[in-house]
């Protein structure tokens, strides 16, 4: 069973999630980590920009597949749009989440200048693209995505570890309940 938890670049997603892998019993994992070891290569720069994104995505359900089907609780961190090669933004479609087998959807955000500054000190880098634009296309193919999947989706504004690991657990929950 497969929690998805969203957000743009730098919204701090992956420490959220490893906090939350480290007080229960659930594997975290980021999109990008299973694409990366799926393919035994990276197919994106510094700033974030993805090429191949179609391969990536088929290598990422494989991965994702092949960890769900031993009946474990997996956090996957990610996102519903990427960046490509010449800066623009890619919306993935349905079937990418379908295969993902996602139970329910936790989109983290925070202010445009709190994720400038995190990206300039994590990878001392600017956005590719305006980090407002980012997170509204990202907001709006997360409600697009979970409305059309049926999948419950929970917006969290620079959410603490607290209100985070609530949201979660109400997922995985939920989830269950529907087994």
């Amino acid at each position: 069973m497969t929690v998805f938890v969203a957000g743009v670049h730098g919204v701090g997603k992956t420490y959220l999630c490893q906090q939350y892998a480290g007080a229960f019993p659930v594997l975290h994992e980021s999109a990008s980590g299973l694409i990366r070891r799926e393919r035994a290569q990276a197919d994106w720069s510094v700033d974030k920009r993805v090429a191949n994104v179609d391969d990536n995505q088929v290598a990422l359900g494989r991965a994702v597949r092949r960890i769900t089907s031993k009946g474990g609780l997996l956090l996957l961190d990610g996102h519903f749009v990427l960046i490509n090669e010449r800066a623009e933004f890619v919306n993935l479609e349905i079937p990418v989440f379908e295969s993902l087998g996602i139970r329910g959807v936790v989109l983290v955000e925070a202010s445009p200048e709190t994720i400038a500054s995190r990206l300039a000190g994590r990878d001392s880098s600017r956005s590719a693209v305006d980090i407002e634009s980012f997170i509204e296309e990202e907001r709006n193919s997360a409600k697009a995505i979970c409305g059309s999947l049926g999948v419950a989706l929970e917006i969290l504004f620079e959410p603490d570890y607290l209100i985070f690991s609530r949201a979660v657990l109400a997922m995985f929950d939920s989830a269950k309940r529907e087994w």
